[in-house]
């Protein structure tokens, strides 16, 4: 059994990056093209990247992850509070890197609902066991990558707020504003449950939305 949707491990070369995310994203706004908005920043060193290298492969990263967002996600990401932009940069990270979005809703949101919130690196090894089946490109990656993929995995988790800690981490349900969920279910409901919400708590939203 092949999964279609094959895992990207392009996120190794770029962690949360939450205060670049902001930096660009604004960046965008005012220029509404990509290309303006490299140069603009390579012009200015406005991400303080020493090496070019380093700029050009989080830049594209970053650009993958806000191009994934709706307009009114992203207005949010740039005009909300800080936790609303945390939000809105895991959801394009989960929209944009399925391997990290199966882990979340397949492993933390499951430890999380039956009340064990404790995270190991043996939890993580036993999803990587079970799509191995599916997704022989868990296969084909070298030793050195898949430690790589490991580290930056709970790296983000502790980023974006899901984790306490890289190591032995707590798993924390995000508190969403009223403005984060209604960008996220104009979109799809289903993408809350990367946030750690449980089916009754989205279908609760939905009758909520149906009776507005």
């Amino acid at each position: 059994m092949v999964n279609k949707d094959k895992y990207s491990f392009s996120f190794t070369g770029a962690s949360a990056l939450i205060t670049e995310t902001l930096i660009i994203a604004e960046e965008y706004k005012n220029l509404q093209d990509w290309k303006e908005v490299k140069n603009s920043l390579m012009e200015h060193n406005s991400l303080n990247k020493i090496k070019q290298s380093t700029f050009k492969r989080e830049f594209s990263e970053i650009k993958k992850r806000l191009s994934s967002l709706s307009e009114e996600q992203l207005y949010l990401l740039i005009n909300g509070s800080y936790d609303d932009s945390k939000a809105m940069i895991l959801l394009s990270l989960i929209k944009v890197y399925t391997f990290l979005n199966d882990f979340i809703v397949e492993v933390l949101r499951n430890k999380y609902l039956q009340f064990d919130t404790n995270i190991s690196e043996n939890d993580y090894f036993k999803f990587v066991h079970s799509k191995s089946i599916s997704h022989n490109e868990l296969n084909e990656i070298t030793e050195v990558t898949a430690k790589k993929v490991k580290q930056v995995i709970f790296k983000l988790l502790e980023q974006v707020g899901l984790v306490t800690q890289t190591k032995n981490g707590i798993i924390l349900k995000p508190i969403l504003s009223h403005a984060a969920v209604d960008v996220i279910i104009n979109e799809n409901p289903i993408q809350l449950s990367a946030f750690l919400y449980s089916n009754e708590e989205i279908k609760g939203y939905l009758k909520k939305l149906n009776h507005a």
